[in-house]
């Protein structure tokens, strides 16, 4: 059995990382959409350490996009190299 990854092995693994990333922009969104709004039992004031962490997620978010889209272009291009 051969180590050789074949193109529809990797057409499948860029698949999985388009659809992670979508998944990654939607999740994203919805926190941006988020930002800002009073929850039920709110008073108009959201917490330091709320905001803080809601930030810090999006970034990460924004970071993981970072890394998955690298992987993305280094699939497209091994595919190339086969076809």
């Amino acid at each position: 059995m051969s180590d050789e990854i074949t193109a529809d092995q990797l057409r499948q693994e860029l698949k999985d990382v388009e659809a992670e990333i979508a998944e990654l922009r939607r999740v994203g969104g919805d926190a941006q959409a988020r930002r800002g709004q009073d929850t039920d039992t709110s008073e108009g004031y959201i917490e330091p350490e709320e905001i803080a962490t809601t930030l810090t997620g999006i970034a990460e978010n924004d970071a993981i996009i970072d890394t998955l889209e690298q992987r993305r272009e280094r699939i497209q291009e091994k595919i190339k190299n086969l076809g």
